[in-house]
């Protein structure tokens, strides 16, 4: 062999040995690496209570600077803080309910915000009234335990007399919520909506009845809100009849920064009246599966039918098929339409209804209804009474049709630049 020929090979075994050499190495790196612990990635529920962590952080943040604001006689920053506080979580893709954290925080914010509220109203100037949150009487009746409605007892007779414009069937968990509001915790609720009820009363049932549904379900106004335009739930459900964001844009309710028309008084009112009539149609005419469906939303009443095997509301409440509000939610309704039909007999005095009148004007422009209120010499309290949909106490930018007293259509003329009288009388 030649010294070319055996350099050559020399050369080549070489190469092979430190070939083999560092593949061997590498091996060895990484059976080493394989014995170090990896830096695990979190779990889906990890990530998420990071991101609820961090929305309650930063809500947490704008609260704490209104409560600075507030406590320096600051009241429109502490009103933004507040507001910003609240928008922080609802403007979130996680919802509220999915989370126990976020809605324990969440029902405890509104509470505290809503506390502010009402001491900001009993100051002079009003205080930051604009955004009222006030919590849902919904909240309360939801969180009851059979063990607490079983305590209340339940009511002596079904009031099998009563005639009602639609069909069920009663049961004890209905006489049981008709002691709850008649000698439990909620009489002072029921005496309270029963009060708030005047207002939008009979505005409700032209509605109801219009759309074709039983107007005697007016009253589930009364659990939901204690017919409030301003109530808030822990589920992020606002205004008379507690929409939920999602629902109120399939039946054409607007939410933005400027307007949330949940708290619109007549338009979230046709809403709710024709959501009803649809899951009436859904549900083939059973009206306690389209109240239950109302509450926890048509999937779940849906899950709950497919699961038991049954379409009888009272079976799927028997089973624990849904959830302990949606147990709740339909015997309370029950219990207020029968109280509503015989109030006197149940110790209470059923105020007389009036019509909700007004008169509308365009303005032509973004308006602040504390000038306005100067210029129509009303208070701005009751301009924003009468537009409780707007967030702000503005309206939003651009042409706007704003509601004012009846009796203020002339002043508002002058004061608003462009008229448009329009009158929601029947």
């Amino acid at each position: 062999m030649s010294k070319a020929k055996s350099h050559k090979t020399t050369m080549n075994r070489t190469f092979t040995t430190i070939l083999c050499a560092a593949l061997i190495a590498l091996s060895c790196l990484g059976a080493l690496a394989s014995q170090v612990d990896p830096v695990s990635k979190p779990s889906p529920q990890d990530a998420k209570q990071g991101v609820v962590h961090k929305i309650i952080n930063a809500a947490e943040m704008h609260y704490q600077r209104g409560e600075k604001a507030y406590t320096g006689g600051a009241y429109d920053v502490a009103r933004r803080e507040f507001d910003e506080a609240v928008d922080t979580i609802l403007t979130e893709s996680i919802d509220v309910r999915s989370d126990d954290e976020l809605r324990i925080y969440y029902r405890e914010l509104i509470e505290k915000v809503n506390h502010y509220q009402i001491a900001a109203l009993e100051q002079k100037n009003g205080g930051f009234a604009e955004q009222r949150f006030e919590p849902s009487p919904l909240d309360k009746i939801a969180s009851l335990s059979d063990a607490d409605l079983e305590e209340v007892g339940a009511a002596d007779d079904e009031d099998a007399d009563a005639r009602f414009n639609f069909d069920f069937t009663s049961a004890i968990p209905v006489r049981q919520f008709i002691s709850y509001f008649t000698r439990g915790r909620g009489r002072a609720t029921m005496e309270a909506g029963l009060q708030r009820s005047v207002r939008f009363r009979e505005m409700a049932q032209r509605i109801f009845k219009q759309e074709g549904v039983p107007t005697d379900l007016v009253w589930l106004a009364q659990v939901e809100s204690g017919w409030n335009p301003n109530a808030y739930s822990w589920a992020a459900a606002k205004g008379i009849w507690q929409f939920i964001p999602s629902t109120a844009a399939r039946f054409g309710l607007t939410q933005s920064y400027w307007v949330d028309e949940r708290s619109d008084p007549e338009k979230s009112t046709l809403s709710a009246a024709r959501y009803l009539k649809w899951l009436s149609a859904r549900y083939k005419g059973d009206w306690q599966l389209a109240l239950a469906a109302y509450n926890t939303g048509e999937g779940n009443v849906d899950g709950a039918i497919a699961r038991s095997g049954s379409r009888d509301f009272w079976r799927l409440h028997r089973g624990g098929y849904i959830a302990q509000e949606t147990r709740n939610y339909v015997p309370a309704i029950l219990a207020v339409v029968t109280i509503a039909k015989n109030p006197k007999k149940y110790g209470f005095e059923m105020p007389r209804a009036y019509p909700y009148r007004y008169q509308t004007r365009m303005v032509s422009s973004q308006t602040d209804l504390r000038p306005l209120a100067k210029k129509l010499k009303v208070s701005y309290s009751t301009l924003l009474d009468l537009n409780p949909e707007l967030q702000r106490g503005v309206t939003p930018p651009g042409k706007h049709v704003i509601r004012i007293p009846a009796a203020l259509a002339v002043k508002a003329t002058d004061a608003t630049e462009e008229s448009a009288p329009i009158t929601n009388d029947p």
